[in-house]
């Protein structure tokens, strides 16, 4: 008997993409209508200090989609070298409540280009990196390492909750995470409680060009169809969880569409070289999505097990149960 495919299946959508015209709410409302239980997760591309480019803050419109979802998991981006670790870490933590366990976090990594336009338009701000490539890597790789620990600082029963005694939080459970780095520095703890997976999935898009130690520091890495998924694998080596991070293959849509053999062959060379499932990257979801849900996701369930309809998003991509640091020092 042939193995059924286990591949999810997810898109990239980017946060300008509102359709000709329309109101936002009335095409993200309906666009998430239409994505939740036909796809098992979205991204959302952060346009902050993209020059050129205008679009909805990532986490702010993924926590408005999710509620408005039941089955979908979100990871939304954020361009880490440039707004507070602290912050993210909350309103990640904040949005893996509202979609009890579905939440995600896209690390970006801001190019050169990038970074000097947005310190053009906000000037040189303390706590900023520099420009320069290394500047740039440490700094994102700080960043996830304080929004992870900031998911960690409070325990998973520090909240009481006895109005009898008129206790509600364990102060012995919350933990400073006390992080100096070059450019910043966080005290901690976080003011959100741990969230429900302890640390929601954090992703990054990968190119040759990507520092491995961010990649390694990521539960799912996005790269491009083509590449050799085993030998990126192997490069990638352990991750955050003490294995590889996951791999999910990106298959750029283009804006006249796509072939449904063609994306179904690529998706299948891609899980025959370890990824987890693909990504159907959409330039323009206003004129590609009927074809993307009529077409090409129908041709990729084809022969697949149906997707489980629950469980966290860290289970969906067989990422181990999130382990508190500061619990098992304790």
């Amino acid at each position: 008997m042939t193995q059924k495919s286990t591949l999810l299946i997810g898109f990239g959508l980017g946060t300008e993409a509102r359709g000709d015209g329309a109101d936002w709410r009335g095409f993200w409302g309906g666009l998430i209508g239409r994505l939740d239980g036909a796809a098992d997760f979205l991204t959302l591309d952060d346009r902050f200090a993209d020059p050129g480019r205008d679009g909805l803050d990532a986490i702010l419109l993924a926590n408005w989609l999710g509620p408005r979802s039941s089955r979908i998991g979100i990871i939304a981006g954020a361009p880490l070298n440039f707004v507070e670790p602290f912050h993210v870490s909350t309103a990640i933590a904040t949005l893996d409540y509202v979609m009890e366990g579905r939440a995600g976090l896209l690390a970006h990594r801001l190019d050169e280009a990038r970074s000097r336009e947005a310190h053009r338009a906000i000037g040189k701000l303390k706590g900023f990196p520099a420009i320069d490539a290394p500047s740039l890597d440490r700094d994102a790789l700080d960043a996830v390492d304080v929004v992870r620990r900031l998911w960690d600082s409070w325990e998973d029963d520090a909240i009481i909750r006895d109005t009898e005694s008129q206790r509600f939080v364990d102060g012995r459970k919350l933990h400073y995470v006390d992080f100096q780095g070059a450019d910043f520095r966080v005290l901690g703890p976080s003011i959100t409680p741990r969230p429900p997976q302890g640390q929601p999935v954090v992703a990054l898009s990968w190119t040759p060009e990507t520092d491995p130690a961010l990649a390694r520091a990521a539960d799912l890495v996005f790269v491009p169809a083509g590449v050799d998924f085993a030998e990126t694998r192997a490069r990638l080596g352990e991750g955050a969880g003490g294995q590889g991070p996951a791999v999910v293959a990106d298959i750029a849509i283009g804006p006249d569409g796509a072939a449904a053999e063609g994306v179904v062959a690529v998706a299948r060379a891609a899980e025959a070289g370890g990824a987890g499932g693909v990504r159907l990257v959409l330039p323009d979801p206003h004129r590609q999505i009927e074809h993307a849900i009529g077409t090409l996701v129908p041709a990729l369930r084809a022969g697949s097990e149906a997707p489980s309809p629950g469980g966290n998003l860290r289970g969906r991509f067989g990422l181990p149960a999130a382990r508190n640091r500061y619990a098992a020092a304790a």
